[in-house]
């Protein structure tokens, strides 16, 4: 059975272990993962997703799961992901999608495409960045 949870101090040593167990991830910033929620499946760590926090806005970050999780244990680590970011006084959660798959699985998690002109990183609109051909998506949280 499927647990979800939020992230703490006995579980942390875990998270950096499963994400550091992924190829594509060359450093973990552990401030990030105090925002973390976690899928255990019998006590192995089967998914994780967290948020970085810019002002009111969180950007989803570290969202990394093994192909069993189902996208019903998706949309329920990203709820208890939603409650921690609302706890907190969040009022927005965005990410950002590579390719068109990413892109299909948050629009099934009710994020919702930003228009690319609204967007700028480090005050250069992201048409002149290297994430020019990327998508980001938000969803307002209630």
């Amino acid at each position: 059975m499927i647990q979800v949870e939020k992230i703490n101090e006995s579980s942390l040593k875990e998270v950096i272990e499963f994400l550091s167990s992924v190829p594509s991830i060359d450093k973990i910033d552990e401030s990030i993962l105090q925002n973390a929620c976690i899928a255990y499946d019998e006590d192995k760590i089967v998914g994780c997703i967290s948020f970085e926090e810019f002002s009111d806005k969180g950007l989803i970050r570290y969202f990394v799961f093994k192909k069993m999780l189902s996208l019903e244990y998706l949309e329920e680590l990203l709820r208890v992901l939603e409650d921690h970011a609302k706890e907190i006084g969040l009022k927005m959660l965005v990410c950002i999608a590579e390719c068109s798959q990413i892109e299909e699985l948050f629009q099934s998690l009710e994020f919702k495409t930003i228009q690319e002109s609204k967007i700028f990183i480090n005050e250069e609109n992201v048409s002149n960045t290297n994430f020019k051909s990327a998508l980001f998506l938000n969803k307002l949280l209630a």
